[in-house]
């Protein structure tokens, strides 16, 4: 017992300072969750935590938590030759509440006798501060006492010299003198925290790929770990009830003081190519709750940020270790092409000795070349006998190609380049015309982002040296253009030659291309 703890509950026996409650498993409005502990409750737990202590030989401890015992004992005897006990000497069982948490409500059944000065009584008590006496009829008979709502670190089950008969002593045998009690209800109400550590694969490495691991360490000093939980996205993924440990009871009640595991060290696998995970950006929160039956849980949470690369698929082929990839046309992995030309991707993928992965599976990705635009999976081939693929892209804008092998969270790409020149159609109104008639360039650039785009025509002269502006042009919604230009006189007649260039302009995927030439004649 707690040092101070029995002279102060001495006091308040001597002085008659007496706080009896008759409301039951009545607690303070917890700031956490509350659980209810079962000690010597024959028929559901025949047992308790409590400690036996005394200060004089005199009082002797007993548990007998049977059906059909008197549960929890404090007994007095004097041996041969011994007249009485000394006022304030007393035997005790005292239940005290775990690290972290406090006894905040609850009831208990009693039988207390008196004999000789020689008293029972129950009483909770705070670490610091006044106690309450919550049972004290000493005639014998079973009572059903209520512990007070507050913060209490011990419950006591008291028997003790409180009114000495002769001289400062309780002279008499007393053998009558005893304090019973059974069916024990103690609500705990925990006030701290768990404390988590997370670490694993999953949150250590940069980027992930396919199976990676998350681990967890926790400890709570109140009613232990009950529970673990980990959500990705907001969706669990992995975790586990842990209450079976909890030292469950019928009727939502445990047997222990502290009923979960103080500590727990826990490991899970997920696969970042499943669900709840999504390519990108991902929310990985790991949480642990302690116990509670009442209220809400202590918890704490670790949250991360997780970047996932499931773009490609695991290749049901391993063991890839070099990957190889060309544009046919080049040889290299850069290509600048006119619009419309068939572009064609070769590669080999190898194990580290130079032989071929038959059977491999290799990504496409690629993203229009466009500041800010992410990576898409275009078509996954397979490698050939030799360890070779082929690919064909579709016609389109300049893009940015990454070819990808992924074996389990093993990756090698290779980054790919096409620049594709930005040509216009050329349509004029008029093949002949005479000077000062109005003649009419009309054209269409390709997509995407061909809207409000700029398109420049331009003349000469065939065999001349020098060409000539002709006009400006801006694309409407859908990239069609038009423009209007009158000839001056010409001394005789002349054949003029026009084509449109798509200038280099930002947001607009190709680089600059001009149209096919058109002709016009001029005569005097």
């Amino acid at each position: 017992m707690k040092k101070g703890l029995g002279s102060k509950l001495a006091r308040m026996a001597g002085t008659g300072a007496v706080a009896l409650v008759t409301l039951i498993l009545i607690g303070t409005p917890a700031k956490a969750g509350d659980y209810v502990v079962a000690q010597c409750a024959p028929g559901l737990n025949a047992s308790t935590e409590a400690r036996f202590s005394s200060s004089s030989n005199h009082f002797k401890g007993i548990q007998e938590c049977g059906r059909n015992s008197p549960g929890v004992q404090v007994r007095h005897q004097l041996a041969a030759g011994e007249t009485g006990t000394v006022h304030r000497r007393f035997g005790a069982w005292v239940w005290t509440a775990p690290p972290g948490t406090v006894i905040s409500g609850g009831s208990a059944r009693s039988r207390l006798e008196n004999a000789n000065g020689v008293s029972g009584y129950l009483v909770v008590s705070p670490d610091t501060g006044n106690s309450a006496v919550t049972e004290n009829q000493n005639d014998g008979n079973q009572h059903l006492s209520a512990i007070p709502a507050g913060r209490w670190r011990y419950f006591v089950a008291r028997l003790e010299c409180t009114s000495p008969t002769q001289g400062g002593r309780c002279v008499g045998a007393a053998a009558n003198a005893h304090t019973y009690v059974k069916q024990v209800r103690l609500r705990l109400t925990d006030l701290a925290a768990p404390v988590l550590g997370v670490g694993g694969s999953l949150l250590e490495s940069g980027t992930s790929r396919g199976w990676q691991t998350i681990s967890l360490l926790a400890s709570d000093q109140g009613a232990g770990i009950k529970s673990t939980r980990v959500t990705v996205n907001g969706v669990q993924a992995a975790g586990e009830d842990l209450g079976i440990s909890c030292h469950p009871l019928p009727g939502g009640l445990t047997s222990s003081l502290s009923p979960c595991p103080k500590a727990i060290g826990k490991v899970y696998s997920l696969d970042t190519a499943a669900r709840p995970f999504r390519h990108g950006n991902n929310k990985v929160e790991v949480c642990v709750s302690d116990y509670a039956q009442i209220g809400t849980p202590n918890f704490d949470c670790e949250s991360r940020q997780v970047l996932v690369d499931s773009l490609c698929p695991a290749s049901s082929a391993g063991g890839g270790k070099k990957l190889r990839a060309r544009f046919t046309r080049s040889g290299k992995r850069f290509s600048r092409q006119k619009i419309g030309t068939p572009t064609i991707i070769r590669g080999r993928i190898g194990d580290g000795h130079g032989n071929p992965i038959v059977g491999a599976q290799v990504c496409i990705q690629a993203h229009t070349d466009l500041r800010g635009k992410k990576f898409k999976l275009l078509a996954t081939t397979a490698t050939n006998s030799d360890g070779h693929f082929t690919y064909k892209l579709k016609r389109g804008a300049s893009k940015k190609i990454r070819v990808v092998y992924r074996d389990g969270t093993f990756q090698i790409s290779r980054s790919l380049r096409l620049k594709v020149k930005g040509t216009s159609t050329l349509h004029v109104s008029k093949h002949r015309t005479r000077p000062l008639k109005r003649v009419g360039f009309f054209g269409k650039i390709p997509g995407p982002h061909a809207a409000g785009r700029v398109v420049v025509v331009y003349g000469t002269v065939p065999g001349a040296k020098k060409r000539f502006l002709v006009r400006r042009a801006k694309t409407n919604s859908v990239g069609r253009w038009r423009a209007g230009y009158s000839f001056t006189p010409v001394p005789a007649r002349t054949r003029f030659v026009f084509w449109a260039v798509v200038p280099n302009q930002n947001g607009y995927p190709y680089t600059q291309g001009r149209s096919a030439a058109r002709y016009i004649r001029v005569r005097p």
